[in-house]
């Protein structure tokens, strides 16, 4: 039986990190393996737990996939764990029930999950939020003090008839230092075994492992990752480094099942890309935090600029969208220059709205699609574009014609789009493709 816990929050806003992360350690010192997944197929809430788990985090979603996708990557994703949470947020009153995006409780519905709620219990001053339809444990965050955590368990117990599993104290230290991390900064060890070690002291752990393998998954289908070699040979070339890295890793699963090859390069430590590359993926990321390293790697930018001069294909997203533009602009105003693939600066705004889940249609064919294709995604809002000469935007919506832009075979976008779920979309990877000689119209027909 694959044991598996959906954990979330249901008051709006609470910050969900001190406990998930405090519970990956403690479970990681308690000798259990555990595979993260997101319950929404958005990169820029990207959780950095790899260095925890051991596992690149995963990502489900109610939205674009259906209910036996779902359950095939969910099991794919967890065949090398032990435990498999998936971190969202459950319903709550001031939540719009017809809202787009990924929802947990359909998740939890889907792959029969059981249900730790996660509760900040500094914000509970005139009674208990309302009661999830079902709720199975609870561990609360930021607890004053011994008094404090008996009272609450108490009216949880009473009012909720649910167990508390555990607490982290109100007012320490790591609070501080969690809010001092930069975005996507993975948390120093340190920091990680101060927030296990303070869960360990209160928690049931032998409870929350059997409320984990309570209800039985089912049959899975197991197609979507079936080995099914393409006849074209493919070389995929992905950056990851410490400014890149945002990716789904089920797409890139799917991607090797077909047959493509898979290698990585870093843009930041390497002066090319990989040898033989047909496609150039950019992944999101931080980029703007390493924007001089980035600007005078000359010879990485160079290599970039004549994979897309011979006609060979590049997609990025995100932070690797403002790889490929004239101009990167972070947060403090500093502007470093760009590959200038692309005639744009591009603008990261820290702190960042929330991502946006877009429904849009292809106005204009790219590598990726012909015009009509459907697009979903999650819109990431840090990063704002600002064209200084003439570019192409590909999507049909005026007011979101420039999400995604660039030339026929240089596609960048600030949704972030999963592949492996759009198979028209993960189509495309593999369809012959003849490069484009310089000074050749992509457009042009024939």
């Amino acid at each position: 039986m694959l044991a598996r816990l959906a954990v979330g929050s249901v008051q709006s806003g609470m910050d969900r990190r001190p406990m998930i992360w405090a519970l990956l350690d403690a479970l990681h010192h308690h000798e259990v393996q555990v595979q993260g997944f997101a319950s929404r197929a958005c990169l820029c809430e990207h959780q950095p737990i790899a260095s925890i788990t051991g596992l690149k985090h995963r990502y489900l979603d109610s939205w674009l996939m259906d209910e036996a996708m779902c359950r095939e990557i969910f099991v794919h994703g967890s065949r090398l764990a032990d435990l498999a949470i998936v971190e969202g947020a459950f319903p709550s009153k001031d939540a719009n029930a017809d809202a787009p995006g990924g929802r947990l409780e359909t998740l939890c519905e889907w792959l029969r999950l059981p249900r730790i709620v996660l509760l900040d219990a500094s914000r509970i001053t005139g009674g208990l939020p309302c009661r999830p339809a079902r709720v199975d444990g609870v561990l609360l965050d930021a607890v004053t003090d011994q008094r404090h955590l008996a009272r609450l368990t108490t009216d949880i117990q009473t009012v909720w008839r649910t167990p508390v599993l555990g607490s982290l104290p109100a007012g320490a230290e790591f609070r501080r230092r969690i809010d001092r991390l930069p975005p996507g900064a993975e948390p120093p060890p340190e920091l990680l075994e101060e927030l296990g070690e303070n869960l360990a002291r209160s928690w049931d752990a032998e409870l929350l492992l059997q409320l984990a393998q309570t209800q039985p998954l089912g049959p899975v289908d197991g197609k979507l990752f079936r080995s099914e070699h393409s006849s074209l040979r493919l070389t995929v070339a992905v950056a990851f480094d410490e400014a890149f890295g945002h990716y789904f890793p089920c797409a890139l699963d799917m991607l090797e099942a077909r047959g493509a090859t898979v290698v990585d390069f870093s843009p930041l430590h390497d002066e090319h890309l990989p040898p033989e590359s047909d496609i150039v993926l950019l992944g999101g990321g931080h980029p703007e935090r390493f924007g001089w390293t980035l600007a005078e790697n000359h010879c990485m930018k160079t290599a970039l600029r004549n994979h897309a001069r011979w006609g060979r294909r590049i997609y990025a997203e995100g932070g690797g969208l403002a790889m490929l533009c004239q101009a990167m602009v972070a947060p403090n105003g500093e502007t470093t220059r760009m590959a200038g693939l692309l005639p744009v600066v591009a603008s990261a705004a820290d702190p960042s709205p929330e991502p946006a889940p877009v429904e849009a249609t292809l106005a204009r064919a790219n590598w990726l699609g012909h015009a009509g294709t459907q697009i979903q995604g999650y819109r990431n809002p840090r990063w704002n574009l600002e064209p200084l000469g003439h570019v192409t935007g590909f999507l049909d919506d005026d007011s979101r014609r420039f999400d995604m832009l660039g030339t026929f075979q240089t596609v960048g976008s600030v949704l972030e789009v999963h592949f492996g779920v759009q198979t028209n979309l993960l189509n495309h990877f593999f369809y012959p493709h003849k490069p484009t000689p310089p000074d050749v119209d992509p457009w042009s027909p024939g």
